[in-house]
């Protein structure tokens, strides 16, 4: 009779749980020679210092390859996506499609979705792997077992940990606790009333640059300046950097990390290859610290310098400090040191990347899906129209974010935009213990790898799946219902904290855009999805 999942797991060998009590035994046999024979006894103890760590080793070695065996035997009881090899797995045509359509995410998507509610097996070289797209057993992962899944820092998040290091996504246990808690109180309602202020004004920058091309006929090049811009905001949300500063500073640093970071993710052996971007990508990485953490220590020397004066700007109580303010705020005096600040800067980073890559791609898919749609066009025009109009009869320079709720059909273009594109594709989770998925045994140690695309595409889901229609999310809360089906920001315990920032901004951005200007493609290149970065962005950009 075969055993049962449970009995494996009663039963499992354990490598460690051997060796650990043969070296008791070896220990204790060589205490008791010692009285016997003392020269050899100490000769054994010496050898057994000294081979002490690679016999360590060795016993992981062995755990590996019986935990390795052990998740092979299961998994190959699953639905198997097609093109597996049995030496390398999937790893041939996962990595065919880098660079192809259909690409590596859309893979994931087509594996998922034909088989769900059942997750489905893949293996990339020799990580076993499964795919799932659907709400319950993503459900189970991101909420209801979310304990027993942790992040994927060895895998998915390991090319971009130049950027992320230990902030907020990839930390775990009390250190996310302790930042998310303190990331929770700098976004406090306060500071969204300052975005709409800093998207206005970011904006505005960029309609002076439109309207010197008006009626030209020359084109611009939109997906680029939506990332310039919404770097602009988040620059100046959390650090209070010019805009000049910011153009200066992350188009010749960050941006170019991110680059080469999305590259890694898909060409791993970048990372050690010690050509002229192996060690370029080093130096930017040192200096975007530098940078930062020189801004950390020139804010908190401010904040604690003889002549500052309590409670004053930099107080978490000021409703207009900035979020770098917001958070120094929360540091003990006695706490402050390196350790601190190199935290700091990788809390600072992971905000620069969540706060303006996913606002960025956002409103660039939806600008150009209003622009093919001239019908969907006129709604969200004149409803920006509406909305800045009834302001200005109140006076205002700008509407509140009360105001802003009313441009309904636009955030529901936005929100549109993101399950039509799945600007994240994929979200990764390392299984920490065995569990089920979909009805299905998943042993401890699999890459569980959630197919946000493969979920928002599904056509049992989502009526006319592939069809860009803003009303789905006009007049109630398809998104916010916790069925797991929209997922660009996640969902439980650990959805993103910045959402409702990033469609604040986008809206603003949106909305002064198309009350001010008509936009047409001008390119038929335009609307191609590019196959190696993440957030998915523009191929070859998108020009107007």
């Amino acid at each position: 009779m075969g055993s049962s999942p449970d009995d494996d797991v009663n039963d499992d060998f354990s490598a460690r749980r051997f060796v650990e009590h043969v070296s008791e035994r070896v220990l204790v046999g060589a205490l008791l020679a010692l009285f016997i024979h003392q020269k050899e006894s100490l000769i054994i103890l010496a050898l057994m210092t000294l081979l002490e760590p690679v016999f360590q080793k060795a016993v992981e070695a062995v755990g590996d390859i019986l935990g390795w065996l052990r998740r092979l035997h299961h998994l190959r009881k699953l639905n198997c996506a097609p093109g597996y090899n049995a030496f390398i797995g999937h790893t041939v045509p996962l990595f065919k499609a880098v660079g192809k359509y259909p690409c590596t995410w859309d893979l994931f998507a087509f594996w998922s979705s034909a088989k769900a509610p059942k997750p489905v097996r893949v293996q990339i070289f020799t990580r076993h792997c499964v795919v799932i797209a659907d709400p319950e057993p993503i459900k189970r992962v991101f909420n209801s077992n979310i304990k027993n899944y942790g992040k994927d820092t060895e895998f998915a998040y390991n090319p971009f940990l130049d950027i992320l290091g230990t902030g907020l996504v990839t930390s775990e246990g009390e250190s996310w606790k302790r930042q998310r808690g303190r990331i929770s109180q700098a976004l406090r309602m306060e500071i969204l009333d300052d975005v709409v202020d800093i998207a206005t004004r970011a904006v505005d920058r960029l309609c002076v640059k439109l309207e010197k091309i008006r009626g030209t006929g020359e084109e611009i090049e939109l997906a680029e300046e939506f990332r310039l811009l919404t770097l602009q905001v988040i620059g100046e949300a959390i650090l209070s950097l010019s805009p000049e500063e910011s153009d200066e500073v992350m188009p010749n640093l960050y941006l170019p990390i991110m680059e080469e970071c999305n590259r890694r993710s898909l060409e791993p052996w970048r990372a050690y290859l010690p050509n002229k971007e192996y060690f370029d990508h080093k130096d930017r990485v040192k200096k975007l610290n530098a940078y930062v953490i020189k801004l950390i220590r020139q804010r908190w020397k401010l904040k604690h310098s003889v002549t500052a004066t309590p409670n004053a700007d930099d107080s978490i109580d000021n409703p207009h400090a900035d979020i770098l303010d917001r958070v120094l705020a929360d540091v003990p005096k006695s706490e402050y040191g390196p350790e601190v600040e190199r935290q700091m800067c990788d809390e600072i980073k992971t905000f620069l990347l969540a706060g303006h890559e996913t606002s960025a791609a956002m409103l660039i898919w939806t600008t150009w899906e209003l622009a093919k749609a001239p019908e969907k066009m006129k709604i969200a025009t004149e409803e920006a129209k509406k909305v800045y109009k009834n302001s200005e009869k109140k006076n205002k320079k700008t509407p509140s974010r009360d105001d802003l709720n009313g441009l309904e059909y636009i955030v529901g273009a936005l929100k549109e935009s993101l399950r039509l594109y799945s600007v994240v594709p994929v979200v990764t989770r390392k299984c920490l213990g065995d569990d089920y998925l979909g009805g299905e045994f998943i042993p401890k140690g699999t890459t569980v790898i959630i197919s946000v695309q493969g979920v928002h595409h599904r056509e049992d889901l989502w009526e006319n799946a592939q069809a860009f229609e803003p009303k789905r999310f006009v007049g109630n809360e398809t998104d916010e219902t916790g069925n797991y089906s929209y997922l660009p920001f996640i969902q439980g315990p650990r959805n993103c904290l910045g959402q409702y920032l990033a469609l604040l901004e986008a809206r603003v951005v949106m909305a002064n855009l198309l009350r001010k200007f008509k936009f047409t493609s001008s390119r038929e290149t335009n609307g191609a999805k590019h196959t190696k970065m993440i957030p998915i962005a523009p191929a070859d950009g998108i020009w107007f």
